[in-house]
């Protein structure tokens, strides 16, 4: 065996990220060390003789297959890389499986029906530690919330996290099965009455910012227009699953009915509650609404601001306008592009202003 053209073909070997290699891709390579002073029959037979000699030294592996040798050149189509490290890993990761399957015993009636059909070490792990708390459970388990029980069987608090809806191992396990219940992150709010006989059927207003969620509290200790202001803590918080969560949580609080929403008049202040409605629509909950007296206030108020940063991928004409109706979302859009409104344009008298204007014509 030409020993260059052994370390080619073993250089080919190498650099292919699979194991199963093309043969034409390791004759490419010595083909550059011959450059054209073979025929294609001597270099065939060479680089076959090659090939039977790596395979004899366990380098690589020949197919045995008939249908995978050419029979015009009587070469294997691919042969196999024999890597010993890599064997070796994967051995060992086979008989990890192994043992995770048959080495635990399975509780009876949830985790032995599914648990040998799981695949990955990662999922056998946490199907152990759901074994372990299944087995030991006491007779009459306390129900507590899914991060508690999350640091005690798994020793993450949020490693139920991404579990809460559909639960473990694609739904065999739930959150009731681990006795416990999804916690959401709670939204602050504030109710003008902590009798929910008084807050009954008023709708809850959600609120952008901090400084404009205190001007709406204020007025509405006052009007007692809402069943409740809530804080939704801008952007970064107000994420769609848990800004839903948060709010049922309070509406039942409450007794609310139906959710306004007033953030800043620009395209990302609009493109919020339109995200969060994409999602209740997909939970088939009901969608949030524009609190459009307040936006009208905002836009005859004009205390217009130039952007501190780029908005153009929120900005949305067509979602501007079902969010604000055709008359507002004209006004607004015909400065968009360069003038933002703030929500704190809107002091706790002009808000007062707007919902004493409604209580008098109610």
């Amino acid at each position: 065996m030409n020993p260059s053209w052994r370390d080619a073909v073993l250089a080919g070997l190498g650099a292919s990220r699979r194991r199963r290699v093309p043969v034409e891709t390791l004759a490419e390579a010595v083909r550059r060390l011959t450059a054209g002073h073979l025929s294609d029959f001597e270099f065939q037979d060479r680089l076959r003789e090659t090939l039977n000699a790596l395979a004899e030294k366990g380098r690589l592996r020949l197919p045995k297959a008939r249908h995978l040798w050419d029979r015009r050149t009587g070469l294997p189509r691919y042969v196999t890389a024999i890597r010993a490290d890599e064997d070796q890993r994967q051995l060992t990761r086979r008989q990890t499986l192994a043992a995770l399957r048959n080495e635990t015993a399975w509780e009876p009636t949830r985790m032995v029906a599914f648990a040998h059909t799981l695949r990955t070490r990662a999922e056998l792990e946490r199907a152990v530690r759901v074994n372990r708390y299944l087995r030991d459970r006491p007779p009459a388990p306390v129900r507590v919330p899914h991060r508690e029980r999350a640091l005690r069987v798994f020793g993450d608090e949020k490693a139920l996290d991404v579990h809460t809806r559909t639960g473990l191992f694609g739904g065999r396990i739930t959150l009731d099965d681990l006795d416990c219940f999804y916690c959401p992150e709670p939204l602050p709010f504030r109710s003008f009455s902590l009798n929910p006989d008084e807050t009954a059927g008023k709708p809850l207003l959600v609120v952008e910012n901090s400084s404009t969620y205190w001007s709406c509290c204020r007025a509405n200790d006052t009007l007692h227009r809402y069943a409740a202001i809530v804080y939704g803590q801008g952007f970064a918080a107000c994420a769609a699953e848990r800004a839903s969560d948060g709010l049922q949580e309070i509406q039942y609080q409450v007794a609310a009915a139906g959710i306004r929403y007033f953030g800043d008049l620009d395209p990302t202040g609009i493109a919020i509650p339109c995200r969060i409605n994409r999602y209740r629509e997909e939970k088939q909950m009901p969608p949030l609404a524009a609190e459009r007296g307040l936006y009208r206030a905002l836009l005859e108020k004009n205390r217009p601001v130039p952007y501190a940063r780029c908005q153009k991928n929120d900005h949305d004409a067509a979602r501007a306008r079902r969010w604000l109706g055709r008359d507002l979302a004209a006004r607004y859009l015909k400065n968009v592009h360069t003038l933002r409104w703030p929500q704190e344009g809107l002091s706790t008298g002009d808000i007062e202003a707007v919902w004493g204007s409604l209580l008098t014509h109610a």
